[in-house]
């Protein structure tokens, strides 16, 4: 599964203890923000492996609260298919562990093989979706678009007969097919000025899926609300509780179902989202800061976020790699260029990320230095590059803690690092966990168990909208 069992096992027992008499709007938190984070790092994912520059923030945002909706709706229809199966055949509660290991299935499908699938998909569709923009912005120069074959090894027939195929990209085509309307297609557009081709003809084997038949580049919607999780209707959702006179209107005006633009929904993921609201007072201090910083000469791009209390800043004297002879990971990013992609998440995020100044010296010689002071606690940042094991980079972060503790101008000594992923396939848990375990009992070269100055571990993975901690 995409979640720890523990996690499953908690989410079971929450959904139990509310009974047979839960609302079928009573969503899970933790499931709605375990489900979200995965389709807001799917979509991330997707719009960074565009070539395009960055989307604007109002089509990022309509994508995200798009992945709220879609979210509420694939915990809705968990839930309510897992609540069924609460009572036996004479209407009694099943013990726990028997509704559990009838639910099990159901848990395995959703949140295993079909969530990789979601996810997957969400990807190819929020690159779409960023690619489109792109489209759209040089349609003067480029004004086609070409359907590029299958990437994939064992491509399907379904698409096969409009590879190649050119048209406007104002083409009537691209509203009934488009790349990414199957599930797990690996097809893709270009923009072109090759002369059109005639239009293919079509059977319903080509059509597209539900839940895939929008294009998420004009509507801002990762998935289309055809999808069998959303309701056929208003009338038979679960989050539409209008008064008499919303009952009335929507009777006489015969409004069609706007799942994505619903005041119900919303009020519902107003609810849900409560807990990732900023605190008052980390906003209010980080505003001062905030000032301090913007008058402080020895500081440079600061920022500061008034709706997350994100606020980020760089010391003049933060030492940065750039230049032909500076080391490039993932073609072509420097350790600098990574550092920043890393503050830039954290300060999304609403965390306070300060780059320090590492030029202190010493009779001469340059002081061990750490990189960032991140809501008030020091540490360095590594970017994992590699698939090596975690621990050897604890081991030397801990050295570094050491001589940069040992300075006699720290009052506080330091006990953190944050490791950064650029590609969050690079991130494996279990590996951490190990990763940890191994450090706990390393020894040095005198066979002593290493006296350890790290103690926390803040881990910020490309795409995900948290911050992983683990202690040591």
């Amino acid at each position: 599964m995409e979640f720890s069992d523990d996690f499953i096992a908690q989410v079971l027992h929450d959904i139990y203890r509310r009974g047979k008499a839960q609302s079928p709007a009573d969503l899970s938190p933790e499931l709605f923000r375990a489900i979200l984070r995965r389709f807001n790092e799917a979509t991330a994912q997707g719009m960074a492996a565009s070539d395009g520059p960055d989307m604007d923030d109002d089509f990022r945002q309509a994508l995200r609260h798009s992945n709220e909706v879609f979210s509420a709706f694939k915990v809705h229809r968990m839930q309510s298919d897992m609540a069924r199966l609460l009572t036996d055949s004479n209407g009694d509660l099943k013990p726990f562990n028997q509704w559990a290991n009838d639910v099990l299935p159901i848990a395995s499908h959703q949140c295993g093989a079909w969530l990789r699938t979601e996810y997957d998909t969400a990807v190819v569709r929020a690159h779409q979706a960023a690619d489109w923009q792109q489209f759209l912005r040089e349609a003067d120069v480029l004004p086609n678009l070409k359907w590029m074959p299958s990437t994939s090894p064992n491509p399907g027939a379904d698409h096969q007969l409009f590879w190649n195929t050119i048209r406007p990209i104002n083409d009537p085509f691209w509203n009934e097919h488009r790349p990414g309307d199957r599930w797990n297609c690996k097809c893709s557009l270009t923009s072109t000025d090759e002369p059109c081709t005639a239009t293919p003809s079509s059977d319903k084997a080509s059509n597209p899926q539900p839940g895939l038949d929008s294009n998420p580049g004009t509507d801002g919607a990762v998935f289309a609300q055809s999808h069998p999780y959303f309701p056929k209707s208003c009338s038979s959702c679960s989050f539409y509780k209008p008064g008499f006179r919303d009952k009335l209107s929507h009777l006489f005006n015969n409004k069609a179902k706007d799942c994505y633009n619903c005041p119900y929904i919303n009020n519902c993921l107003d609810s849900l989202c409560k807990s990732d609201k900023p605190d008052k007072e980390k906003l209010k201090a980080n505003r001062v800061e905030y000032k301090r910083l913007l008058h402080d000469p020895e500081y440079k791009d600061v920022v500061f976020d008034k709706r997350t209390g994100g606020l980020k800043a760089a010391h003049i004297g933060h030492i940065t790699h750039e230049g032909e002879h500076a080391q490039r990971f993932f073609g072509g990013l420097t350790s600098s260029d990574l550092e920043n992609e890393c503050q830039n998440q954290l300060f999304s995020m609403g965390h306070k990320a300060i780059f320090c100044n590492e030029t202190k010296k010493k009779n001469g010689q340059q002081l061990a230095a750490l990189d960032m002071v991140m809501d008030d606690k020091y540490m360095d940042i590594r970017s994992v590059t590699g698939r090596g094991w975690y621990s050897n980079i604890f081991v030397k972060k801990n050295d570094q803690l050491r001589r940069y503790n040992s300075r006699s101008d720290v009052e506080e000594k330091a006990d953190a690092l944050c490791l950064y992923f650029h590609d969050p396939n690079l991130f494996d848990e279990t590996k951490m966990k190990k990763s940890i375990n191994y450090f706990k009992f390393y020894r040095n070269f005198d066979g002593n168990l290493l006296d350890k100055d790290l103690k926390h571990i803040y881990c910020v993975i490309k795409g995900r909208n948290e911050l992983l901690h683990y202690e040591i």
